[in-house]
């Protein structure tokens, strides 16, 4: 028998049966670790879910202490009974401008620049050209948020404009008074914007008056701030919407107002979907779960 042979058959069953091993180590390490990959990032998106349940329970809670309150008012003290403009249910999404880039969403940046301008013209920062200055350093550091895998946030975000650095601190944080009509303090941005990976309209009947003078004028959001504190806001209508801009001139159609939710009803359930993201397995997670 020839030995050479021999050596060479027992060491080609060696490679085999080592790389079929070798082979099922790796598979058996890549499935554990996407598993493990599933599992955080799963927790972490039902962290963010927990978490948004608990702030919308705060405000559930002071809204029924309130209510309690009214209730317990001598009959001659009650009017008639509005509603409060929950302005944090309204802001403007801008998750779309970050992913598709300001040349496909041309109409939302012009929107949201006119927005900020609104916003910061009769501050002592604010110089002609400011609204899209800063609005494209947000979208630049944005867009290095993405490349890093990073969850998209307002608050950490790096501006490469190192001019621009403090006063983007300021719009973030605001001051602890604001009155837009009054021209008191600095609003804070995050107070009308925000980053989301949802299609959710703008609620009209909680439209903040600073939105609603950006995207009508002063007349017509006089108008419609009316509607919006009636009990409850039955009267704030699309076609009531669209009858007083043609009574102040101002040219919209239907079109132009898809931008707004113009549902009424004092509880709205829908869904809402959170993410999840494990940084060593680049695995996401997305689960989408109901929320009033």
């Amino acid at each position: 028998m020839n030995i050479v042979a021999f050596i060479a058959g027992i060491l080609m069953i060696f490679a085999i049966t080592t790389n079929t091993l070798s082979k099922k180590h790796l598979s058996d390490g890549f499935v554990s670790r996407s598993f493990s990959g599933y599992m955080k990032s799963s927790r972490k998106a039902t962290n963010e879910y927990e978490r948004y349940c608990f702030d919308n329970l705060k405000e559930s809670v002071k809204s029924k202490q309130k209510t309690t309150a009214d209730r317990e008012k001598p009959s001659e003290d009650k009017k008639e009974k509005t509603r409060e403009i929950h302005i944090e249910n309204a802001k403007i999404n801008i998750f779309q401008l970050v992913i598709d880039k300001k040349e496909k969403q041309k109409d939302t940046y012009n929107l949201i620049a006119s927005l900020i301008k609104t916003l910061y013209s009769n501050q002592s920062f604010y110089e002609k050209g400011f609204e899209k200055d800063i609005l494209n350093n947000i979208l630049v550091a944005f867009e290095n948020q993405i490349k890093k895998k990073q969850n998209l946030n307002f608050e950490t975000l790096i501006l490469k404009d190192g001019s621009l650095k403090n006063i983007y601190y300021k719009i973030i944080k605001g001051t602890k008074f604001y009155d837009f009509e009054k021209k008191i303090g600095c609003p804070s941005i995050l107070d009308f914007v925000k980053v989301e990976n949802s299609k959710e309209q703008i609620p009209m009947k909680d439209a903040s008056k600073e939105f609603l003078i950006t995207f009508f004028d002063k007349k017509i959001t006089k108008e419609i701030s009316a509607l919006q504190i009636e009990y409850p806001p039955k009267n704030l209508t699309l076609q009531n919407v669209l009858s007083i801009c043609q009574k102040n001139n101002l040219p919209i159609d239907e079109n132009d107002l898809k931008l707004f939710d113009f549902s009424n009803s004092m509880y709205r359930s829908n869904e809402k979907t959170f993410v999840g993201f494990d940084k060593n397995t680049d695995i996401k997670c997305k689960i989408k779960l109901p929320v009033s």
